[in-house]
C-alpha cells in the first residue's frame, strides 16, 4: 500500500510542475511500459490461478499486482477470494478491498454492485448509498432499484408490528417508521417495472411485500404476468398459492400449489408434502410413526386429509390447502439459507404448521442497558395461547424463548418458557384449524330422519330436510336467488366413503315455505338416500351458487338396521303439514303420504304441528287386523336432564306435596290392516307454556305384547 501512496505523491508533484509551465517527464517511456507489463502479468497469472482453483497462488499474484500498481481490478479479485472463505475476518478484508476499488474507480458500476452487496449485512446505509450512486450513473440499472427496494423491504420486516421498551415495560410502537419503509420499498420495486415490466426478482419480492403488509390481492396480478410470460417457477407458484389462499380463491390456490409441486425436485416435493405432515402427526402417533414404511405412512396421511376435509362438495381439500399455505408461508419467510434452515423446520415454522399464523404479532426491538442485553423477541398471540421466539445470534433464526437467569448477559424479553409450553402443546393439541371457504360460512336448520326401506330389504331410507331463509340467500334483481347444491356424505368407522349423494337445486318453490317462530319464511327442501346399516359419521353440506357461501353439518351416525320380525319403529318427524295429495319434491314422500318437515323443530300456536312416524312388524289377529296402543308422553325437557342435585331437590319438594316436573300423557288405540303402519296426527300444545319438551311415543302391540318407543325434542314458542 505504501508503494501506492508513493505513486500518488509522484503524480501530485508532476501535476504541480505541469501547472507551473515546467516541462518534465513523469516516467520514462521505458519504465512506464515495464510497469504496465508487470501489472498485466501479475493480474493475468492471478486469473489463471483462479481458473486452476489455486486460490493461494491467485491471492499472492493479486497482492503483488496491488503492491506494484495499486490496480482496482486486483483489489476486486482479492475481495472475491476473501468472500469465498466465509469468515468474519475474511469478510472484513473483502470489504476493505472493495472499498478501495470503488474509491479508485468511482464510475465502475460492477465494483459498486459488489461493494453494495457486501455492505448490506452490516453497513446498510453504505449499500443504500451505493445503489443510489449506481442509479445516478445509469437510471436503467434494474438491480440497483431492486437493491434499494430490498433494503427498505427488510427495514419494513424489521419494524412492522415492532415496539421498543421504554422503561417500566412500556412499549413504544414503531409502526410509523415501518409504514414509510413499506411505501419506499413498493416505490423502488415498481420503478423497476418501467425498465423491465416483468422483472422476476422485483415481481417476486413485491408480491411477498404485499403479503407481509396484509395486501395479498395486490400481489396476484404481478405474479400472473410472470406466469403468462413463462417466467414462473416453483417459488412463484408457491407465492401465488399463498396469495390466492389469503384472498379466499381456493380453486386458484389449489391449481397454483399443484404447479409448484410439479416444478419441485423429488426430494423437495417429499419434504414439502410428506415430511411436513409426518412432523405434524408425530405427537399423535409417537414413535410408531417412524416404524411405518413410506407406503404405510402415505395411507395414514391420506386418511388424515380425508377426515380433515371440511367441505367434500368442492374438488379440493380446504384443510390440505391450509397446510400447503402454512408450509409455503414458513418457507418463504422463516428460511435461513446461510444456515441451511428450511422455514417449516424452524421453531416459528413448526408453530405456523400446527396452529397457523398468529392473530397478533409483536416484535420487541433489542434493548441495551441494565445487567443484560434484551434480545430481539417476537411475541405471538392466538385466541387462547401466547408463544415467544428469540433471535439469539441476530441470524434471523428465531428460537423458542426460554427465561434467562440472573447471570445471563443476554436474555429474551419474554418471561414465559415457550420451549416447555410448545412441548406440552404438541401432545395436548397437535394442530388447530378453523375452516376457510371460497365464500362466507352460514348456518342452516336441518333434520335427519331414518325409516325402514320399503323397496330394498335390510336397507334404511335416510331423509335430510333443511330450510333456507331469505337472510341465508341473496337477492338477485329483486328476485330471491336460492340456487345451490346440497349433498350428504357418509363414512364408516374405517373412514371409507359409503354415501355420496348430491342434488342441484335451481330454486325453491312457494309451496315449500313454512312460517318460523320469528315470522320469517323458511324455504324447505329434502334430500334422500337409501343405505345399508352401518356406523360412522356423516357430513351434510350446502354450497350457494351466487357467493360460494357454505354450510356444513357433521355428526356421528348409526344407520339403523330395522328388524324384519320384531316390533320396530322409525324416527319421529315434526311437520308443518301432512297431506295425501300428489307427491311434492320438497316433501318427504312415504308411499303417498307427503310430510312437510319443519327442520327447526320450533313451533307455536300460530303454526300447525303434525307428528309423523311409522311402526313395523305388527302382528295380526285371527280377523286379519293389527291391534296396538299409542301412548304420547310430553315432558319438560329440562326435567329429563336434571342434575343429581336437582333431582334430590325434587324429592325433597315432593315430601311437602309439591312437584316441579309436569307431564302430559295421551293414549289411543288403533286397528289396521297393514303390519307396517304409517301414523300421523295433529298435536295441540296451545295451552303449554314456552319451553323445550321431550315427546316420547310408546307403541305396544296388544297381540304379541311387544313394545317399542322413540323420542324427539320440540322447542315450543307459545
Amino acid at each position: 500500500m505504501s508503494r501506492f501512496i508513493k505513486n500518488i505523491s509522484w503524480i501530485s508533484v508532476a501535476s504541480f510542475f505541469w501547472l507551473a509551465g515546467i516541462k518534465i517527464s513523469a516516467y520514462p517511456a521505458e519504465l512506464l511500459s515495464t510497469k504496465q507489463n508487470s501489472q498485466e502479468e501479475n493480474y493475468r497469472k492471478g486469473l489463471e490461478a483462479l481458473k486452476a482453483k489455486d486460490t493461494l497462488s491467485a491471492e499472492k499474484y493479486f497482492k503483488e499486482s496491488i503492491r506494484e500498481n495499486g490496480d482496482a481490478a486486483s483489489h476486486v479479485e482479492l475481495a472475491k477470494i476473501y468472500l469465498h472463505r466465509s469468515t468474519y475476518y475474511s469478510r472484513n478484508l473483502a470489504y476493505e478491498n472493495l472499498q478501495t476499488a470503488v474509491l479508485m474507480e468511482p464510475d465502475n458500476i460492477t465494483y459498486k454492485y459488489l461493494y453494495a452487496d457486501i455492505c448490506q449485512s452490516f453497513a446498510r446505509f453504505t449499500a443504500y448509498d451505493q445503489y443510489k450512486q449506481i442509479i445516478a450513473l445509469d437510471s436503467n440499472q434494474t438491480d440497483a432499484w431492486i437493491g434499494l427496494g430490498k433494503i427498505k423491504d427488510e427495514d419494513y420486516s424489521e419494524y412492522n408490528n415492532s415496539s421498543r421498551v421504554l422503561g417500566d415495560d412500556f412499549l413504544a410502537p414503531l409502526q410509523e417508521y415501518a409504514d414509510k419503509d413499506f411505501y419506499e420499498a413498493e416505490k423502488f420495486y415498481k420503478r423497476t417495472f418501467k425498465i423491465d415490466s416483468a422483472n422476476y426478482n422485483a415481481s417476486f419480492k413485491l408480491s411477498l411485500l404485499y403479503e407481509k403488509a396484509g395486501q395479498p390481492q395486490k400481489g396476484i396480478p404481478v405474479l400472473k404476468k410472470l406466469e403468462k410470460l413463462n417466467k414462473a417457477d416453483k417459488d412463484i407458484f408457491l407465492c401465488m398459492g399463498l396469495l390466492y389462499y389469503k384472498t379466499s380463491k381456493m380453486k386458484e390456490s389449489f391449481e397454483a400449489y399443484k404447479k409448484a409441486l410439479a416444478a419441485m425436485g423429488e426430494d423437495e416435493r417429499k419434504d414439502f408434502a410428506f415430511n411436513s405432515v409426518k412432523m405434524l402427526l408425530k405427537p399423535v402417533m409417537n414413535d410408531e410413526i417412524d416404524k411405518l414404511s413410506d407406503y404405510e405412512l402415505n395411507q395414514v396421511i391420506d386418511q388424515f386429509w380425508k377426515i380433515s376435509d371440511p367441505l367434500y362438495l368442492t374438488n379440493y381439500n380446504e384443510r390440505l390447502l391450509e397446510h400447503y399455505s402454512r408450509v409455503a408461508y414458513a418457507n418463504l419467510f422463516f428460511s435461513v439459507p446461510k444456515m441451511g434452515i428450511v422455514g417449516w423446520k424452524s421453531d416459528r415454522g413448526e408453530i405456523v404448521l400446527r396452529y397457523g399464523e398468529p392473530e397478533k404479532l409483536t416484535r420487541i426491538r433489542p434493548e441495551m442497558g441494565g445487567l443484560a442485553v434484551g434480545l430481539k423477541t417476537e411475541i405471538w398471540n392466538y385466541h387462547d395461547m401466547t408463544l415467544a421466539f428469540t433471535d439469539l445470534a441476530s441470524s434471523g433464526n428465531f428460537q423458542f424463548s426460554v427465561p434467562g437467569t440472573e447471570t445471563d448477559k443476554v436474555r429474551s424479553q419474554y418471561a414465559g418458557d415457550t420451549q416447555f409450553y410448545a412441548e406440552y402443546l404438541r401432545k395436548a393439541r397437535f394442530e388447530y384449524y378453523t375452516p376457510k371457504f371460497d365464500g362466507p360460512r352460514f348456518d342452516v336448520d336441518y333434520f335427519l330422519a331414518q325409516f325402514k326401506s320399503s323397496e330394498r330389504r335390510n336397507h334404511t331410507d335416510l331423509y335430510v330436510s333443511y330450510g333456507l331463509t331469505p337472510a341465508d340467500s341473496l337477492l338477485k334483481a329483486v328476485k330471491l336467488d336460492m340456487s345451490h347444491t346440497a349433498a350428504i356424505y357418509f363414512f364408516n368407522d374405517l373412514s371409507e366413503e359409503e354415501i355420496n349423494k348430491k342434488i342441484k337445486v335451481d330454486s325453491l318453490e312457494a309451496g315449500s315455505v313454512i312460517k318460523t317462530t320469528g315470522g320469517k319464511p323458511l324455504y324447505t327442501n329434502v334430500l334422500n338416500v337409501t343405505s345399508a346399516a352401518d356406523s360412522g359419521y356423516y357430513s351434510f353440506e350446502l354450497l350457494r351458487d351466487k357467493d360460494k357461501g357454505a354450510a356444513v353439518k357433521r355428526a356421528n351416525l348409526r344407520i339403523k338396521k330395522f328388524s324384519n320380525i320384531r316390533l320396530d319403529m322409525s324416527d319421529i318427524i315434526l311437520a308443518s303439514d301432512v297431506q295425501t295429495d300428489k307427491p311434492e319434491k320438497f316433501c318427504i314422500n312415504r308411499d303417498g303420504v307427503n310430510i312437510l318437515v319443519n327442520p327447526t323443530k320450533k313451533f307455536s300456536k300460530e303454526e300447525p304441528l303434525f307428528v309423523y312416524y311409522e311402526v313395523y312388524n305388527l302382528k295380526k289377529n285371527s280377523t286379519g287386523l293389527t291391534n296396538f296402543t299409542q301412548n304420547v308422553e310430553i315432558r319438560d325437557y329440562d326435567s329429563v336432564n336434571k342434575t343429581r342435585f336437582e333431582k334430590t331437590l325434587d324429592d325433597m319438594l315432593s315430601i311437602f306435596g309439591k312437584k316441579r316436573e309436569e307431564k302430559i300423557a295421551l293414549t289411543s288405540n288403533y286397528q289396521t290392516e297393514e303390519t307396517n303402519s304409517k301414523q300421523y296426527f295433529q298435536l295441540d300444545l296451545s295451552k303449554v307454556k314456552t319451553g323445550k319438551y321431550l315427546i316420547t311415543i310408546k307403541i305396544k302391540d296388544q297381540i304379541s305384547g311387544a313394545e317399542t318407543s322413540a323420542s324427539i325434542v320440540i322447542d315450543w314458542m307459545n
